[in-house]
């Protein structure tokens, strides 16, 4: 522990909440491309995925929400621990301020993310392709949203905690 910091809000769970914020993430990448692949032949006026499509779409919500509800969990220990420890100061090994600064534009994409995926349910609700064929493009491309904010998330979820993850213990990054 650096000097003058004492313990930090579910730092003592810190291994356990991240192995779940990863298998979290991990599924969010499935449920969402699965929506994704299953909506696109809206676009074609094809709807036979519909009921599946809708479950996964809810599923990719709510997986959303928990994976966000376990990385605001894992994050103060990440802010102080990892991230001012590591990313911004300037270390012999390099400058790795630039990683912490991918985090940053991760959790933005991720906020992004999110709203389209609640957007999605709330559009499966309201006014789905199926039953609204002028929906089409915009439910799809709320799909394609969620996707890609998810597949970014979690490919630069890894990049960073390959220079340094919350509970790394020794050595360098």
């Amino acid at each position: 522990m650096p000097p003058g910091t004492g313990p930090i809000v579910f730092e003592r769970w810190i291994r356990g909440l991240l192995v779940l914020h990863a298998l979290g993430a991990a599924a969010l990448v499935g449920a969402a491309t699965h929506q994704l692949l299953w909506c696109r032949g809206y676009l074609r006026g094809q709807y036979a995925a519909c009921e599946r499509e809708r479950g996964m779409a809810r599923v990719s919500a709510a997986l959303y929400v928990l994976t966000f509800v376990l990385g605001a969990a894992l994050y103060p220990t990440y802010k102080v621990r990892v991230r001012a420890a590591w990313f911004d100061v300037p270390l012999p090994a390099g400058d790795l301020g630039w990683v912490g600064r991918l985090f940053d534009i991760k959790e933005h994409w991720m906020a992004l993310g999110a709203a389209a995926a609640l957007a999605l349910v709330w559009l499966g609700r309201s006014a789905h392709p199926a039953r609204w064929p002028a929906s089409a493009r915009l439910y799809v491309g709320l799909s394609l949203v969620v996707c890609a904010t998810t597949w970014t998330g979690a490919i630069i979820g890894l990049v960073v905690a390959s220079y340094r993850a919350v509970g790394a213990v020794g050595g360098g990054p």
